[in-house]
């Protein structure tokens, strides 16, 4: 008897191993297609009819517009292209109306899709447009601390003292990220950019966004597939720009002004063949970040993949030529450390899960 509970002790213990192994695998894969990624979402902003910018209105409406309809765009590509390479691919699209119509989980995802398109996507996205891609990937580095705090108040994620030191870390490679005095020097520059104090929100709003996007949808992993899960995800943004969010954005930019902004985006080859790219690096970075959180929590997944920022400059710098400005280089480093003092662990603790699934089964259970 007692042989039989040690050889279930160990099976359980290769078990945790693998679970744990192949959690970081995934959040390192999505940090290499987050980084590469960024390349992509900047050929955006070069290529027609965003690179011409005859079409948008002048100053600071010109970049919301564009954006609005770069993101919805996004989301629309992220949809087709992950359920039909990654779910169809993996023979799952007859789980994915199931997986619509199972309310209890899909409203998270739903509630994701609100916290990282609206405010995380978009705001990224504007950044690239304002300030630069280096900025907006170090940017994003923050939702690390946001979506730490968050799982911890809603559903007992574990922050120890040391994630507390890596918290600190990080928000000191955030003052070196956003540099006030440089920030306040462009700002109130004439010759800046209209609005490009936009730019700068866009950064906070991709870390605001990821961050609680993070917590929310690891509620609904803890229930249901990761692939099919992402797909739906998308798809509620995707829902959301199109019957939402234009309709609003016609009203305050004008609808003439946006048709002409949506068929000139649609009918642009260069634009789709790019978009395309983007939702093949950026889609699929989603797909391995949601397939993290489940296995080595939100906290672990979300450091893990901040090693996105060291492949953004890189890939930056090696495909498009793009300068890196020191301060950039240096607090990204510090809040990259920051995040894996705030995780990394090692021995018999790796193997710790950091979060209670009991309230997202309650919660199946009882509604």
């Amino acid at each position: 008897m007692v042989g039989m509970v040690d050889d279930l002790e160990k099976v359980m213990r290769n078990e945790n191993k693998s679970r744990v192994r192949w959690g970081f695998i995934w959040a390192f894969t999505c940090a290499v297609l987050w980084g590469l990624g960024y390349v992509s979402l900047s050929m955006l902003w070069i290529v027609p009819p965003f690179g011409d910018w005859m079409i948008f209105p002048e100053g600071a409406s010109g970049y919301l517009v564009a954006t609005i309809i770069m993101t919805a765009c996004t989301a629309i590509t992220f949809s087709v292209v992950l359920t039909f390479v990654w779910v169809g691919g993996q023979s799952k699209l007859a789980d994915l109306p199931r997986t619509i119509l199972f309310f209890k989980v899909s409203k998270w995802y739903a509630l994701a899709a609100a916290f990282g398109g609206p405010i995380a996507i978009f705001g990224s996205t504007i950044a690239v447009g304002y300030i630069g891609a280096a900025f907006a990937a170090s940017a994003a580095l923050l939702c690390s601390v946001v979506g730490a705090i968050v799982a911890k108040l809603w559903y007992g994620e574990n922050i120890t003292r040391r994630a507390w030191a890596g918290i600190c870390m990080i928000i000191i490679g955030g003052i070196f990220i956003w540099n006030p005095s440089q920030m306040l020097a462009e700002i109130m520059n004439p010759a800046a950019p209209d609005g490009i104090w936009i730019g700068y929100v866009g950064g906070v709003m991709s870390a605001i966004g990821w961050g609680m996007e993070g917590a929310v949808a690891a509620r609904a992993l803890d229930i249901t597939d990761a692939d099919t899960g992402l797909v739906v995800r998308f798809i509620s943004e995707a829902l959301l720009w199109i019957f939402v969010l234009w309709p609003i954005s016609m009203l305050v930019f004008g609808i003439d002004t946006m048709a002409t902004v949506i068929v000139a985006t649609l009918s642009s080859p260069s634009f789709l063949i790019w978009i395309v790219i983007t939702g093949l690096s950026l889609g699929l970075c989603y797909i391995a970040l949601y397939k993290s959180f489940p296995l080595i929590g939100v906290g672990r997944g979300l450091s893990v993949s901040t090693l996105y920022v060291p492949f953004a400059m890189v890939s930056l710098y090696v495909f498009m030529g793009a300068p890196i400005a020191w301060w950039l280089v240096l607090g990204a480093m510090i809040a990259v450390l920051g995040t894996f003092v705030m995780y990394w662990e090692s021995g018999d603790s790796l193997l710790e899960c950091t979060r209670d699934c009991k309230p997202a089964l309650n919660e199946l259970k009882h509604d």
